[in-house]
This record gives C-alpha cells, structure tokens and sequence, in this order.
C-alpha cells in the first residue's frame, strides 16, 4: 500500500508541475515615430501699425518709432524670412512710395543675430527700406531651426525717416514734387514669407 501511495504521489506530483510549468509565449508591437518637416511664422502682437503725419517734424523728419510687431518662427530646419509690400494707397490713385516705410529686427530669442540667424538691418540707422519685390529680412546664421522660444523677434517700424535704404526724400518733399498726390488715409499690407533651406 506504501508502494502504490507512493507512486500516487509522484504521478500527482509529475502532473501537478506540468500544469503549473508551461513554456511562455511572446510577441511585439511595432511602432513607427514619423518626424515630419514643420514650418510656421506667426505674429504674436502688433499686426495693425499707424504712422500718423500731424506735425512738421514728422513730415521733414519722419517718425523713428511707428511701433513694434513681434514674430516667432518654429521649423524643423534651417529658414528664412523675406519681406515686401505694395506702395500705400488711398484707395483711389494716389500712392505712397513703400520705401518710405522701414523696418529693423531684434532677437528676442535664444537664438541671436550674428550668431544662428542674420538680419543686416538691426538699427533705425541703417533701417530697410521695403519694397514691392521680395528682401531678405532674417536668414540662416547656422544652424537656426528651433521653437518659438530659440527664434522669436521684434520688427520695430519706422516711416518716413530717410535711413538705410529707405526713400531718401521726405515726406514733405514727395508731397511738394507731387511723388504723393495728397494728403489722407493711405494703407498697405506688409507680407512676411517663411522658407526652409
């Protein structure tokens, strides 16, 4: 009886492993990470702009500070930003040459010009005069892909003061050669354009 308890227990014993012993199993997950190319400029503040001629001084002078528009550009490479806008118009047929109107940048990012990004016109003084056709405004210093925190900027404006490349006569002086056809409400949209390199 000894035998056959005994022999009992090992064959218990032997099925009890085999069913608490299986071999495992595996299987996988495949996974694909797609980085695609990203490309945007954004004005963050001071899309709408206002020079307003109401004193000698602006007119033989022109106006050094119009305001201030704050850009960022995200890209997943290496870019540029050109810049060009149509003469001012009153609607009618009088114009405004846009060289008249300038601009000058500022980084206020991580990433600064003449270092990542280029900009040549980084002062009143040496402002650039916009034009109908298109100028590079910021460019690729090295390396300049990021965020909106590496490439953020100021386009600071300027109207009517003759620096840099801008229009060389005052406003005064274009209103008296009959090059602006009268006085009024003259406007113009300023297009900034985001390549990749």
């Amino acid at each position: 009886m000894k035998k056959l308890t005994l022999i009992l227990t090992i064959f218990v014993a032997m099925q009890a492993t085999n069913i608490f012993s299986q071999d495992t199993d595996t299987d996988v997950v495949n996974f694909t990470a797609i980085l695609q190319s990203v490309l945007n400029i954004n004005v963050t503040s001071g899309q709408d702009q206002t020079a307003t001629f109401d004193t000698p001084d602006k007119y033989n002078l022109g106006i050094d500070a119009v305001g201030t528009t704050t850009i960022t550009v995200e890209s997943t490479s290496n870019w540029d930003v050109k810049i060009n806008a149509a003469d001012f118009s009153d609607g009618a047929t009088a114009l405004i040459p846009i060289d008249n109107l300038g601009v000058w940048c500022e980084a206020t990012g991580a990433h600064q010009i003449g270092t990542e990004v280029t900009c040549d016109y980084t002062s009143l003084a040496n402002a650039m005069g916009i034009t109908a056709t298109d100028q590079t405004l910021l460019g690729n210093g090295g390396e300049n892909s990021g965020d909106a925190a590496d490439n953020a900027f100021n386009l600071n404006w300027t109207m009517g003061t003759m620096n840099g490349t801008m229009n060389a006569a005052s406003i005064f002086q274009q209103l008296s050669d009959g090059t602006i056809a009268n006085i009024g409400t003259f406007t113009t949209t300023v297009n900034l354009t985001l390549t990749a390199l």
